[in-house]
C-alpha cells in the first residue's frame, strides 16, 4: 500500500535568465516598453539604479522589488498585450534573442519524456511569453506583482529569489504530487541552489563559460 500510493510524477525545475535565456527577461522586457513609450533614457537610469544597488550589496530580494515600481499604475491587460508584442519581435528576430545551452537541449528531452516543465524565476509572466510559446505547457513559479483596480501597484506578494524559490518548488511539488527525488533542477547563480539541492539531480551551469557546465549533488 506504501509502495502504490508513492507519487511517480517527475518535473524539471529551471531557472530562466542565464540559465535557458541568454538575456535578463525583465529587464529587456523594460526596455521594450520603454521603446514604445520614448522612456529610453530614463529606463537606462532605473537600471542603472537597481544594478548599483546590487553592487552595493542590496539583497536580489530587494533590488527584484525595485523593480516593479516602473510598472506602477498600469493596466494588467495593457502590459500583457505589451508581452505578446515583445514575444512577436523576438519571434522574428530569434538570432537576436537566443536561448542557451545545455539546458534548452534537456527541457526538450524532459518535455519529450512526459516530465513537467516548471519555471522558477524572478521573473514576471508578461516577460515569459516567448519562453511560454517555447515550451506550451511550462508551469510558472515566478514573481507575483500586486494588483488593484485592474493595475500594477508597484508592489508585489514576495520576490522569487533565493529561499523563495525552494519555498515555491516545495509547495509546488507538494500541490501537485512531484516526486522530487526523481526530479531536476537547473540554475545558473549560487542564489539557486537552495531549489535545486530538492532535486534528485541538477546542474548548475555557468552564465560565462557554457561548456563548463557543474553537476551538483
Amino acid at each position: 500500500m506504501e509502495e502504490s500510493s508513492r507519487s511517480h510524477i517527475q518535473a524539471a525545475y529551471t531557472d530562466i535568465d542565464g540559465t535557458v535565456t541568454a538575456y535578463n527577461t525583465i529587464f529587456e522586457f523594460l526596455r521594450f516598453d520603454a521603446a514604445e513609450h520614448a522612456r529610453a533614457e530614463e529606463a537606462e537610469e532605473f537600471l542603472a539604479g537597481l544594478r548599483t544597488a546590487a553592487e552595493n550589496g542590496v539583497p536580489r530580494s530587494v533590488t527584484n522589488a525595485r523593480y516593479f515600481r516602473w510598472w506602477r499604475g498600469r493596466s494588467v491587460t495593457e502590459v500583457a498585450e505589451l508581452g505578446e508584442r515583445w514575444a512577436d519581435l523576438q519571434d522574428g528576430r530569434a538570432a537576436d534573442w537566443a536561448f542557451l545551452e545545455p539546458v534548452v537541449s534537456i527541457l526538450d528531452a524532459h518535455a519529450d519524456s512526459g516530465r513537467r516543465l516548471v519555471a522558477v524565476t524572478a521573473s514576471f509572466e508578461p516577460a515569459l511569453v516567448r519562453v511560454r510559446r517555447r515550451w506550451p505547457h511550462l508551469e510558472l513559479l515566478c514573481t507575483r506583482p500586486l494588483v488593484a483596480g485592474g493595475k500594477y501597484t508597484g508592489g508585489i506578494e514576495e520576490a522569487l529569489v533565493g529561499d523563495a524559490k525552494a519555498r515555491a518548488v516545495l509547495a509546488h511539488a507538494l500541490a501537485n504530487n512531484v516526486d522530487l527525488a526523481g526530479s531536476f533542477a537547473y540554475g545558473d547563480h549560487h542564489s539557486d541552489l537552495q531549489f535545486m539541492a530538492l532535486a534528485g539531480e541538477s546542474l548548475l551551469v555557468d552564465a560565462k563559460l557554457r561548456v563548463s557546465a557543474t553537476p551538483v549533488s
